[in-house]
């Protein structure tokens, strides 16, 4: 348990040190990033981050906008296609099977975000095997 606990407490040093240096919030950044990392695949709002880490969701929107220069469900979606992108590499996962693990209650709203962010839909992701 104790090497558990200390490696967490590495992970969130480094984090801090090297991924937000200069975050001025960063205890609630580190907080919401990493609630957002655990939860990506369940229905989650910018009110229940922001519940999570003890500030009104505008408040919230409006720090996570300034520290992490994109807006709350800009920097979700880029998680979960993230997600995505490492599920699209099992051929015998249907689309609506990896749209789902990832959060999304629609496929054809998940394979309209995937084509925004990554440039070619997750089918052509997918034959390309992950090459794009």
């Amino acid at each position: 348990e104790l090497t558990y606990w200390i490696s967490n407490i590495m992970i969130r040093f480094t984090d801090c040190v090297f991924v937000l240096k200069g975050v001025k919030h960063v205890d609630v950044i580190y907080r919401a990033i990493e609630y957002i990392r655990r939860n990506y695949m369940k229905k989650i709002s910018l009110e229940e981050v922001a519940s999570y880490v003890y500030l009104s969701p505008s408040y919230f929107s409006k720090v996570f906008k300034e520290e992490m220069k994109e807006n709350f469900n800009s920097y979700l979606n880029r998680v979960r296609i993230e997600m995505s992108k490492k599920l699209l590499s099992d051929d015998t996962m249907a689309l609506i099977d990896v749209s789902n693990s990832v959060g999304y209650e629609d496929q054809s709203y998940f394979s309209k975000v995937f084509k925004k962010l990554v440039g070619v839909s997750p089918g052509k992701y997918r034959e390309s095997r992950g090459k794009i």
